[in-house]
């Protein structure tokens, strides 16, 4: 019977300390609280009703407003660098289709604070377009594709990654999208 109330409160406890921890760590940004309209004052003599809120502006706006980093950036928690770009027209047995290309990026994931995941998987490439990429089969035929770790506070995890480009596109972006965290994006130059 003890055993019960105490896993139930360690339950309780774990939950408080995730909303906390989600609360303190995805506080909007100031760029997005400044792009959001105001509502207007309710009248007090009309039934309340559900309301229709504003968003921030969209995407292709946010991303003129802020400059885009080329070589680093973190979130607070978690830092990305990069360190190479180069392309292939072949990995191992895999040719991309035709018209694109194999990008080759390495980069750095080195954690700020602690409990952080460094992975491939939540890795993509947005084109100018707007066509998302996410990582191709190809990357395990890479010489150090990068891994999936957790490191601690001040470790890092360093790797490649392949993804399947249009041959013609020479400027990507690089997002992580990590769980509890503000997505981080590098712009990359393709060779």
């Amino acid at each position: 019977m003890h055993i019960r109330v105490i896993i139930a409160l360690l339950c309780i406890i774990g939950v408080i300390g995730l909303f906390w921890y989600i609360g303190h760590y995805r506080r909007p940004e100031p760029s997005e609280l400044a792009n959001q309209i105001p509502l207007p004052p309710r009248p007090s003599n009309l039934p309340s009703a559900p309301t229709m809120v504003a968003h921030a502006a969209p995407r292709d706006a946010q991303n003129r407003a802020e400059p885009c980093p080329r070589d680093r950036t973190d979130n607070g928690m978690l830092q990305l660098s990069l360190r190479s770009v180069s392309t292939a027209k072949q990995l191992g047995p895999w040719v991309p289709a035709p018209g694109r290309i194999f990008v080759i990026i390495e980069v750095v994931l080195e954690a700020i604070t602690d409990f952080q995941l460094a992975s491939s998987a939540v890795l993509w490439l947005e084109e100018p377009d707007g066509t998302e990429r996410t990582r191709s089969v190809a990357t395990g035929a890479l010489p150090r594709p990068l891994l999936s770790l957790s490191p601690f506070r001040g470790e890092g995890v360093s790797g490649q990654v392949a993804f399947e480009i249009n041959a013609q596109v020479r400027d990507v972006k690089l997002h992580y999208d990590p769980f509890l965290a503000r997505q981080l994006t590098l712009c990359v130059s393709v060779p």
